[in-house]
């Protein structure tokens, strides 16, 4: 019987032990499939962002725009279009607003939308195409929507030319049999005909689908924005004056940042136009006449100004501050590059190479490979494209610190206060 209770305990000492072994191995199974789990998830993907707001999901963006093309429609600026329809609409003011020099010393605004779903009502009034709106707006891939171009005649090249050399989608309503409907007018402003014309916003997807453009984008620009908004250096910016050109001085635009808000505001659109980046970029322009602009017979003239579209210097405003940029376009991808951080990342790189012994031309040539590209903060940007040859002048204004006013008694003699007891004190 005593053999048989010992026999008992050193079963049941074995069982106990193979069960602990057994959890061991378990666990420890259990613990290498964990971290090999761990090891192989992904990481989390890039946000979807507007290419040219840098505003995600939770900021409106419709991630499925993504995979649409740009649209850019032209869009007038006299005096008699003015407030442009759509231009500060509440929810579909445009995400890029470009504004150059066309002719007769005036301007003529391109605008730029992501999403061509998301419109505003009516969009205009819609002017006619000209060479630097439609090579500008290659840089983004964008399908460009007018109304009449320019025609090519002795040494002017124009917008006619340069859709069919640069095969590029456009949809113009001279040309279009519009079955979907988005072309239009409206005269309620008492103004000449062509002044009224207009994009009826809902219709544009029906129009590109009726006209066939190809709606998958391919490569294009691809601006750099900021996580958080930041400002582009300590140099403050609180008014920003622009002349295009020697022509044009008679339409200054002028934008004055709001410290409530961040945002750049101007008047001259007869609206209240909001913009949170504004971009001035300097370009080589000349000036080209064409004789009989009105066609066969005609004996008047008009004189183009042309943008080349080579690159220069710049200007980049945002919360009230701005930085020296420049600009190019190669392959008809615009590139920004902030110059300040270019310099600061040279000298560094040129300091680290000189302490590894490397020549003056290594280290020359080191410094040429780096550049910084320039970032936006998120936002809608206002660009305004003007002459380096041709008298376009830049003004920038900082706030005058405000003076505080001399206490006085009611006799308006002065009264010392405590502030200016202890300034004085100081100062001695």
């Amino acid at each position: 019987m005593k053999n048989k209770k010992i026999l008992a305990a050193l079963v049941l000492v074995l069982a106990l032990t193979c069960a602990g072994g057994a959890f061991l191995l378990t666990s420890c199974s259990s613990s290498e499939q964990a971290a090999t789990e761990e090891e192989v998830i992904p990481p989390e993907p890039e946000p979807i962002l507007n290419p040219l707001t840098g505003e995600d999901a939770e900021a409106g963006f419709n991630e499925k725009a993504a995979d649409r093309r740009i649209v850019a429609f032209v869009v007038e600026n006299t005096p008699d279009a003015r407030p442009q329809w759509g231009m500060d609409d509440e929810k579909y003011s445009p995400d890029m607003i470009l504004q150059a020099e066309v002719e007769g010393g005036i301007t003529r605004t391109l605008w730029f939308y992501a999403d061509y779903k998301k419109l505003p009502e009516q969009i205009g009034p819609m002017r006619s195409a000209r060479p630097p709106f439609i090579r500008f707006s290659e840089c983004f891939d964008s399908i460009f929507i007018h109304w009449g171009m320019s025609h090519s005649k002795g040494d002017y090249v124009g917008a006619s030319s340069i859709f069919n050399w640069d095969e590029v989608d456009h949809i113009n309503q001279m040309g279009f049999s519009d079955e979907a409907g988005m072309f239009g007018r409206d005269s309620s402003r008492g103004v000449s005909a062509e002044h009224t014309g207009i994009v009826h916003g809902d219709a544009v997807p029906a129009a590109i689908k009726e006209y066939g453009c190809r709606t998958t984008p391919n490569e294009f620009t691809k601006l750099k924005f900021n996580e958080t908004a930041q400002p582009m250096s300590d140099i403050c910016a609180d008014e920003v004056r622009l002349d295009f050109s020697d022509r044009t001085d008679w339409e200054t635009t002028v934008w004055t940042y709001n410290e409530e808000d961040k945002q750049y505001h101007t008047d001259n659109f007869n609206n209240n136009l909001k913009r949170d980046n504004l971009l001035v970029l300097f370009s080589d322009t000349e000036y080209i006449t064409k004789e009989g602009y009105q066609g066969p017979g005609s004996t008047g003239s008009v004189t183009y100004c042309n943008y080349k579209l080579a690159g220069g210097k710049g200007k980049l405003f945002s919360q009230g501050t701005v930085k020296n940029i420049k600009w190019r376009v190669n392959d008809y991808k615009l590139t920004l590059i902030d110059m300040d951080a270019t310099k600061a990342a040279r000298k560094k790189a040129a300091e680290e190479a000189a302490a590894q012994g490397k020549t003056e031309e290594e280290i020359k040539a080191l410094k040429q490979t780096i550049e910084v590209e320039a970032s936006l903060n998120v936002g809608k940007t206002w660009i305004g494209w003007a002459s380096a040859n041709n008298g376009g002048d830049l003004e920038i204004i900082p706030n005058e610190p405000k003076q505080e006013e001399e206490a006085t008694d009611e006799n308006g003699n002065p009264v010392e206060t405590e502030a200016s007891e202890e300034g004085t004190e100081a100062a001695e």
